[in-house]
């Protein structure tokens, strides 16, 4: 009736972190693009990348979600543009990259997690094969248990989970204060720097292409997520 509320599961801050990781991987993967840039390089691509990509993006998902208001989001757009079987193609393939992404979620944290606690980069490759399987799964299943809960539990539990991975980064950057050199900013990256780790291996059907010492997939592949 009249002056009925309309039940909205979602706040501003849970609807703003759901969104957040739905376009960011969160702020893993920034000492790969340091790594990957140098200083100058990264520090462009952080200044530069959401203005070329993240804003238009916004723009375009404002304007289309706007007109076509359905759950199927980006499926709606395509299949009112190109028909029914390309719509069905962009659910299918959407549903397999959400599917393969958020495989790789329980992974990252478990290494991340494994090389604070030994402080070793290959502690999680030495892990025994089924206990690794079991942590990982049983991730999973955790996760996928509270979506079947409901989205209200969702979007409280995702508040919960961005404060806990985005808190040891604003830790380290409060403790690195007094350690801010502005000169080192604007150097260019070694032309020998080093290529060690998985996310910087040379080999591969798309080797790595250095200009000016940048490897540019994994710095380019950092930034976009």
């Amino acid at each position: 009736g009249e002056g009925a509320r309309i039940f909205q599961p979602l706040g501003v801050a849970s609807l703003s972190v759901l969104v957040f990781y739905s376009v960011s991987g969160g702020p893993f993967g920034i000492e790969g693009a340091v790594q990957a840039g140098g200083f100058l390089f990264a520090l462009l691509g952080f200044v530069v990348f959401p203005l070329i990509w993240g804003v238009p993006e916004a723009l375009m998902t404002a304007e289309l979600g706007s007109a076509f208001p359905e759950a199927s989001g980006g499926v709606a757009w395509v299949e009112e543009a190109f028909g029914k079987k390309a719509g069905f193609f962009a659910g299918y393939t959407t549903w397999i990259s959400g599917a393969t992404d958020n495989a790789i979620y329980p992974v990252l944290f478990l290494e991340y997690l494994l090389q604070h606690i030994f402080g070793n980069d290959d502690a999680f490759q030495g892990m025994n094969r089924l206990l690794r399987f079991l942590l990982l799964s049983s991730t999973s299943i955790i996760l996928a248990y509270l979506n079947y809960l409901g989205l209200e539990i969702v979007g409280n539990m995702s508040i919960i989970i961005c404060i806990v991975s985005i808190s040891p980064f604003v830790i380290m950057c409060i403790i690195g204060i007094p350690k801010v050199d502005p000169s080192r900013w604007i150097q260019f990256p070694d032309e020998d720097s080093s290529t060690t780790g998985d996310e910087l291996e040379a080999s591969g059907w798309f080797p790595l292409i250095s200009t000016w010492g940048v490897l540019w997939r994994p710095l380019l592949n950092n930034l976009f997520w």
